[in-house]
């Protein structure tokens, strides 16, 4: 036993982790300043499309509306990165939202649920995460686009005690809707903002880079910020979900129109694209089990064969249960 262990350790391990750690890309910064955002008002809501010309565009200010940006990775992997922005007060509650990548399902959960949209393995090399947090601006330890920073300050009591005391204004949401939850891979997070005393006062949004998707060392993400509750919102009848803030994925807005309609996405002989993923895991429908069963051999689409192949979504129950 001593010999087989001491030849393990004389021969070493061909494995160096390099494969995990991203490398730098120039065209995606690891530390970022978005400038101010201006907040979208529950009339613009109305009609909202978080990839339309009007919520991406800037106003007469210069200020984001819906922006869409990718976070790279630093030189030195122990480095925080991340991106920060401005928003002023608007004398009540604002929801700020963050999503990165494109959209995320669980892990293959019963393959007798036929028509859920969790049946097929997700690819998670695709995959990464933003964290969120928003405070006063004058709370704000980091410096933007320098170094990254929070809303933590210490205070020394009369007893030369340090106590560290959160300023942070937000309690962020993910996709259980559980406060103070970090849902992690892909998927939404949000939180309510009460600016009720402070109108026309600078507040900082700051996205934490959590996880870099392994396959480009780059994540994507739509960040916004919009009058009034995120439990209330005008424009998100169903909530604040993945399908909230559509095209985060990198190039989705390069596809043309005719490649994202319903006879191109339900054409099994064409190839993937995130619009079409999006649009089934979206849709009224989900059809997400179909999409995938007709494009996971397909290069870089993220749907992984489990070894399951469900009937259609509309095949009757044979009654054999599970």
């Amino acid at each position: 036993m001593l010999v087989s262990l001491m030849a393990l350790m004389l021969t070493g391990c061909d494995r160096d982790g390099e494969f995990y750690i991203t490398q730098p890309n120039p065209d995606y910064p690891f530390l970022q300043n978005l400038g101010e955002f201006r907040v979208i008002s529950k009339e613009e809501q109305a009609d909202f499309l978080s990839y339309s010309d009007a919520s991406m565009a800037d106003d007469e200010l210069g200020r984001h509306g819906v922006y869409y940006g990718g976070l790279g990775a630093p030189e030195d992997p122990s480095f925080y990165g991340g991106a920060t922005f401005n928003f002023k007060g608007t004398g009540g509650t604002v929801c700020v939202v963050v999503d990165p990548e494109l959209v995320f399902w669980n892990q293959a959960q019963s393959p007798q649920a036929t028509t859920s949209s969790y049946l097929y393995l997700d690819n998670t090399d695709d995959d990464g995460d933003v964290d969120l947090d928003v405070g006063l601006t004058s709370y704000y330890t980091g410096s933007p686009g320098v170094e990254m920073g929070g809303f933590e300050l210490v205070y020394t009591d009369p007893s030369n005690e340090d106590h560290t005391i959160s300023f942070s204004e937000c309690n962020q949401s993910g996709s259980i809707t559980n406060t103070g939850s970090h849902s992690g891979r892909s998927t939404v997070e949000y939180c309510s903002v009460d600016t009720s005393s402070q109108a026309g006062v600078d507040f900082t949004g700051v996205l934490n880079t959590f996880l870099l998707p392994i396959n480009d060392g780059v994540v994507k993400y739509a960040v916004t910020v919009l009058e009034g509750s995120c439990s209330k919102l005008t424009a998100a009848p169903s909530g604040i979900d993945e399908c909230f803030l559509g095209r985060e994925t990198d190039g989705a807005f390069d596809i043309p129109d005719e490649e994202s309609t319903e006879e191109y996405c339900t054409d099994p002989n064409q190839p993937w694209n995130p619009v079409c993923l999006e649009n089934a895991f979206c849709g009224r429908v989900k059809d997400l089990n179909t999409y995938c069963e007709d494009h996971f051999e397909d290069d870089n689409a993220p749907c992984i064969d489990n070894g399951v192949h469900p009937p259609a979504d509309d095949a009757p129950d044979d009654g054999s249960g599970g």
